[in-house]
């Protein structure tokens, strides 16, 4: 943690300590001290929380950029307000996934916005360990569950694909304007 004259520095360095962090998280196994239903269990909560950050920062830095779009329900969908559509970027190049914009609410709120505000999930909304290359957002009966394995590849690969054009990307941007006036 150090101080920066840049969103651009800092970002550089908050998006790895999230990734790091979401990693540990991940790879940490529980043992039978955090009770017995629990034990060989991650710490998926704070995991998915840090990476549901990072998806809504990098979706934050699209929002309202001229040009940019993705495909969600068939259309192209620009990135408007500072609400679930950031969790647009999910269906862009970062992410590579094709989610409904009913499902990409559900993300929206029901994990992330619970997981952050309340340390809780919506009823019938499941974190687990999967595959890596397995699914990562698989639905059951309407609903997303997320596999947090998963997640973390491709919260890797798009943080760091957004580091590599993040120059490109954050001076001048919405969200860029907003972090500054709070300065």
């Amino acid at each position: 943690m150090a101080l920066h004259g840049s969103t651009v520095s800092l970002l550089k360095e908050s998006l790895r300590e999230y990734l790091h962090v979401a990693e540990y998280c991940i790879n940490f196994h529980k043992d039978v001290a955090w009770g017995h239903d629990q034990a060989g269990g991650c710490l998926g909560y704070p995991g998915a929380m840090i990476m549901f950050c990072v998806a809504d920062t990098i979706g934050s830095y699209h929002r309202k950029r001229i040009g940019f779009s993705v495909q969600v329900d068939g259309s192209e969908k620009e990135i408007i307000n500072d609400s679930f559509h950031h969790f647009f970027i999910l269906n862009s190049d970062y992410y590579n996934q094709q989610l409904s914009e009913a499902i990409i609410k559900k993300l929206y709120y029901n994990y992330r916005s619970f997981l952050l505000h309340n340390a809780a999930l919506a009823i019938d909304h499941v974190l687990f360990i999967g595959k890596p290359d397995d699914p990562t957002f698989p639905v059951r009966d309407g609903k997303p569950h997320v596999n947090v394995s998963a997640f973390f590849q491709i919260t890797k690969s798009a943080v760091q694909k957004f580091l590599n054009s993040i120059d490109k990307i954050v001076p001048g941007s919405d969200q860029e304007k907003v972090v500054k006036l709070k300065r």
